[in-house]
């Protein structure tokens, strides 16, 4: 039972330092890693307690209920939204009021209101609801399966995402939709039919939660336009699997979002067989001037503006006294998307005349503006609004949600005391995301090529596809030839806070791959070599972030460790106020079991020996083979020249080493540490209540100990077979805060690793093995361990920066205490 707790101890420890790891270091993962995790560290605590009331049936049977309450406040985190039931599979868009926008998805919800109360000329249509989402995977049993996945996702690699995207999209392009759903489907279609005619096609684009919200999830999600009776089926599985794809994983991840915080509603509109279509912004989103408004058009279907590919025209209008034209910009509207044979599209060059003619007249923009006031004035805040006309000049409105403008901090965050002096390489286009920022070009010639961006690179593009979104992480900017303020990456660039220079002409091909430059996006200027910025300001909606909340929620009853004094009054299951807690109340009270170090029996049972040492330790070491000369048996306490260990007279060596001053202290703020730290970061000499603990033979050591709040376990054989032999170390925990934590673990890696060890470390958890090595040399590495955790007790109270660790590594290591390393 022993050997269990502590083997599911280290596995504790290992998930606490992982789930730290990503909070602190803002690893973006799906909240399904960390829901995993915490099973596992549940089931490893339960585990824990398991054991401990085995090797003492009667002293700690409350502490299982200490560790239930915890664990239901944890649990109640990841416990799923209720759900309306029972709930329509399909509502038209006529039907849908207040209280439908989770069954709806905010697209087709806001959709309806401005249909429901402004009267505004809507599309006919209806939403397949979120409910038939959830009706849809539970069917097929589909949830199981994706949250598995999202468990082992990693967004920051394209190969990870395209895997787990490949594999969703076919499980729900061959899963069947249920009867139900699929004839409620139909019959809603039907009803658009008998209104429309029979060959009525119909637009199917997503609703999903949160979708067109503060989070506008801009061309991530999938639309299939044209769409007849025979092929609705098939696209609303293509639309829901669109869910899965790897720009809308990294989309939802980046922003904190869960799979279920996003259900996919469907919207199902009739088609207009439009001659121009486009966006409108009522207010400036690079200033959130509300002074102006601008209307951006193109021929046919809007998908190209929106979707990057074709710059549009423009319109700015003033919006006192009343709306009125004020500027007017033309594009080169080269291609059209229009409505293409049998329910498909089609892409089209467009003649030469129509290319540089206006796509919008005057009296049509005027009608699309006040139309965009009453709807600006209905939310209460500016909107992102895209339309379209018929041919016979109606404007109907397809889609409204909040205009995403930089804010006013983002803006006075610019540093405008940079003066840049390097030579102009280029001037011009349209800023879609104010900022400033350095790196080397990288042109991309098609999309094949996104996987081979770097980190710190410009992105030089033709367009601004939205797909673009799932290399985010590794661009400092993006220059496109083409594309529009409006379009959907422009959206998600403002979103992020990534500079975005849009519509710069055919100029920027003359731009040379690998070039380091400076871009000012929001002067619209490209200067030649890199430029000493600072760090981008940090978005203000991250501590907004649902996935860092419900994180660092979790970890208020995970990490912190409040039974530092197991001699304390409070140091019994009812003072455990985290799991944390609960672990070291459970290794403590396992140790003293299993060494007898209390009198509770009057004797020690077990054998355990408490040596004396020059050390200021309390160590109680327990003799399994040969570990002890025969005259020591029989004595409660020992020396260590009765140990008949090597590997412990080589640790101990090491902790010898005259470079080493047990008595010297750190240099940082006492008043902020208690006795432990004031004690040089070690516990009085004969405080049994910091105990060390030594499981010995004559060839091998297993050293579980303590240095104040940092703990290090050190197990080890060392025989004449060097096949055999091995050290294994973990170094774990402190008193510092994550940041020292975690500066101390880079100082003990990079010393270890200089010494051969192979080293993995998460947060502040260090592994550590060196295997297969002669007996002396294990002996001598053994020794250099010892003078290791002599000399990084309380190095994380006073461990501040890179520097520092650089300073520590050379003082300590090379010249104080001659720590080269041996082959």
């Amino acid at each position: 039972m022993f050997k269990k707790l502590l083997e599911h101890d280290r596995r504790c420890h290992e998930l606490i330092a992982e789930l730290e790891d990503i909070y602190y270091n803002e690893k973006k993962v799906d909240i399904k890693r960390i829901e995993k995790r915490y099973a596992e560290l549940s089931t490893a605590v339960a585990t824990i307690i398991t054991c401990l009331t085995h090797m003492s049936p009667v002293a700690y049977n409350n502490l299982r209920d200490y560790f239930q309450k915890i664990d239901a406040y944890i649990h109640y985190i990841f416990t799923p939204p209720t759900r309306q039931t029972p709930a329509p599979f399909t509502i038209p868009l006529s039907a849908i009021d207040i209280d439908d926008r989770q069954m709806a998805g905010d697209k087709a919800f806001n959709l309806a209101m401005l249909l429901n109360n402004l009267d505004l000329k809507v599309p006919s249509g209806f939403v397949i609801s979120t409910a038939a989402f959830h009706a849809f995977l539970e069917h097929n049993n589909l949830q199981m399966v994706i949250d598995e996945r999202l468990a082992r996702l990693d967004i920051t690699k394209a190969e990870s995402l395209q895997r787990f995207s490949d594999e969703i999209s076919a499980l729900v392009g061959n899963a069947e939709i249920p009867p139900a759903i699929a004839e409620t489907i139909i019959a809603s279609f039907a009803a658009l039919q008998k209104k429309h005619g029979a060959a009525v096609q119909v637009a199917m684009r997503s609703s999903a939660g949160l979708e067109d919200s503060e989070t506008s999830f801009a061309g991530q999600y999938k639309s299939e336009l044209h769409v007849d009776r025979d092929s609705l089926l098939a696209a609303y599985k293509r639309v829901v699997a669109s869910k899965y794809s790897p720009r809308a994983l990294y989309y939802r991840i980046n922003n904190g979002l869960s799979d279920l915080d996003t259900p996919m509603a469907v919207l199902v509109i009739v088609m207009v067989d439009a001659v121009a279509s486009g966006v409108i912004y009522t207010a400036d989103p690079a200033t959130a001037s509300t002074q102006t408004m601008a209307i951006h058009s193109l021929w046919g279907l809007g998908e190209l503006l929106v979707g990057g590919e074709v710059s549009p025209d423009t319109v700015f209008l003033a919006r006192e006294p009343s709306p009125h034209i004020i500027e007017r910009r033309l594009a080169d509207k080269f291609k059209e998307m229009t409505a293409g044979p049998k329910g498909s599209v089609q892409i089209n060059d467009v003649d030469e005349q129509r290319r540089r003619t206006a796509s919008l007249a005057d009296r049509d923009a005027l009608e699309l503006a006040s139309i965009a006031l009453e709807i600006e004035a209905f939310y209460g805040e500016p909107q992102d609004i895209e339309w379209c006309q018929d041919h016979g000049k109606s404007p109907y409105i397809l889609q409204a949600r909040p205009l995403r403008c930089e804010t006013k901090q983002a803006r006075q965050d610019l540093p405008a005391e940079i003066k840049i002096s390097a030579p102009l390489l280029f001037e011009g286009g349209e800023c879609a995301s104010s900022g400033l920022a350095s790196g080397r070009l990288f042109l991309l010639e098609n999309d094949q090529q996104l996987n081979d961006v770097p980190a710190g690179s410009i992105l030089v593009t033709q367009c601004t596809l939205p797909i673009y979104v799932r290399v985010m992480d590794r661009l400092e900017a993006i220059i496109s030839e083409r594309g529009s303020v409006a379009g959907h990456f422009s959206s998600v660039a403002r979103e992020f806070g990534l500079p975005a220079l849009v519509n710069a002409g055919p100029a920027v091909r003359q731009l040379q791959h690998g070039t380091e430059v400076t871009i000012c996006a929001h002067k619209r200027t490209i200067y030649q070599g890199l430029t000493p910025l600072p760090p981008r300001p940090a978005l203000a909606r991250k501590d907004k972030n649902p996935f860092r909340r419900k994180l660092k929620y979790i970890l208020g009853f995970v990490s912190p460790l409040t039974l530092i004094d197991t001699g304390a009054p409070n140091f019994s299951p009812e003072g455990c106020r985290s799991l944390h807690d609960i672990i070291r109340f459970s290794h403590e009270k396992g140790m003293q079991e299993m060494f007898a170090t209390g009198d509770r029996w009057g004797t020690r049972p077990h054998g355990a020996k408490k040596m004396i040492s020059a050390i200021p330790m309390t160590v109680y070491v327990l003799d399994v083979g040969k570990g002890l000369v025969d005259a020591a048996r029989n004595r409660e306490e020992i020396s260590l020249s009765e140990i008949h260990c090597l590997a412990m007279h080589a640790v101990w060596a090491g902790l010898c080493h005259p470079g080493i001053d047990w008595g010297q202290q750190c240099h940082f703020d006492w008043k902020s540490f208690d006795n432990v730290a004031l004690a040089g970061g070690i516990a009085s000499k004969n405080a049994d209540a910091f105990a060390s603990y030594a499981i010995i033979s004559h060839d091998y050591l297993n050293l579980n100990m303590r240095f104040g709040y940092h703990f290090t376990v050190l197990d080890t054989l060392c025989g004449p077979d060097a096949n055999n032999n091995y050290i294994i170390l973990r170094f774990a925990g402190g008193g510092g805060d994550f940041k020292g934590r975690t500066l101390r673990v880079e100082f003990v890696t990079r010393a270890l690793v200089r010494l051969g060890f192979s080293v993995e470390s998460r947060g502040d958890l260090n592994d550590a093995r060196l295997s297969h090595q002669e007996h002396d040399l294990i002996r001598d590495k053994l020794n250099m361990v010892g003078r290791l955790l002599g000399v990084t007790r309380l190095l994380d109270m006073t461990l501040k920066n890179e520097e520092m660790v650089e300073g520590y590594l050379a003082d300590f290591f090379v010249e104080k205490y001659d720590f080269a390393p041996q082959n």
